[in-house]
């Protein structure tokens, strides 16, 4: 998938909490680690506890309440999955960005799987306004393609305040994407205004001086021997280091990008996707749920 020319957005700097270094687990998947937070790492600590991996849901599950939303950027009106869990109880919101190719199967199927682990989840579709039908649905990323992300980003903010306001949402929020979806988690972690962590899979790799000036903690997942992001990584990760930031980054062996979100090619790898997708569970429910 192609990802935003620009990049990412440019803010100011607000430093986090001095870094300190956190225990690593045996894993051989693991590229490195940094924690700005004083207290016990949640997502990675040795000895730290699975999570109880949510079962499979269909759109019918009976645990579930799933609702198309509606919501509105520069007088364009956009449609959204809401999903979330029955319950009077408020809960943290994800804003799950999907790659290029919008809200498909996958994308509504983790929705539900991060609402059983206990998110509002909200999956917007960029794609919503244009008439797109299983012909010319390839069209879709090149209509996204055309425009700015600037825009994009304008009505992913949409869609996030829908979320933060609803009211079975706590009001605290993460961000999550996939590749172009990713670029955008990124970007909401850079204003540091709107979500408290972001996660991003498989991007391309913000500018070191870039990713030094992140409000939040991130969490990246990258594949092995990527061209676009593996040369990249080490001055990533040393530029981030020394500028404090929270961050987590996985680098996953033998995968290619997709190996946890095109479950229907050969690229899926559901070993290091049930990895990753445990990774960030533990990630979001620190920083989000948790809080700092």
């Amino acid at each position: 998938m192609t990802q935003p020319k620009s990049d990412l957005m440019s803010d100011s700097r607000s430093p986090l909490p001095p870094a300190r270094p956190a225990p690593t687990p045996a894993a051989p998947d693991r590229r490195g680690f940094v924690a700005g937070a004083l207290a016990t790492v949640w997502a990675v600590a040795v000895g730290a506890p699975r999570p109880a991996r949510a079962q499979d849901a269909d759109a019918s599950d009976p645990r579930l309440l799933t609702e198309t939303v509606t919501f509105q950027a520069r007088k364009q009106v956009y449609k959204g999955l809401l999903v979330r869990p029955r319950g009077g109880a408020k809960r943290p919101g994800l804003l799950l960005i999907p790659d290029q190719r919008g809200p498909n199967s996958f994308f509504r199927q983790l929705a539900r799987r991060f609402a059983l682990d206990g998110f509002v989840v909200m999956v917007p579709d960029l794609l919503s306004p244009y008439t797109l039908t299983q012909e010319n649905s390839d069209e879709g990323q090149n209509i996204l393609a055309r425009i700015v992300p600037a825009e994009h980003l304008l009505v992913l903010d949409a869609a996030a305040d829908l979320l933060q306001h609803h009211p079975d949402c706590s009001g605290a929020i993460a961000a999550l994407g996939f590749v172009w979806g990713g670029s955008f988690a990124l970007q909401f972690a850079l204003s540091g205004t709107r979500v408290k962590a972001a996660v991003a899979y498989y991007v391309q790799p913000p500018s070191p001086d870039r990713a030094a000036e992140f409000k939040v903690p991130v969490q990246f997942h990258w594949v092995e021997g990527d061209p676009r992001s593996a040369p990249a990584l080490e001055a990533l990760e040393k530029r981030m280091i020394g500028a404090g930031r929270v961050f987590e980054a996985f680098v996953y062996p033998d995968t290619q990008s997709g190996f946890a979100s095109e479950p229907n090619s050969r690229r899926f790898n559901k070993t290091a996707a049930d990895h990753a997708y445990d990774r960030s569970l533990f990630f979001l429910k620190r920083w989000v749920v948790t809080g700092p």
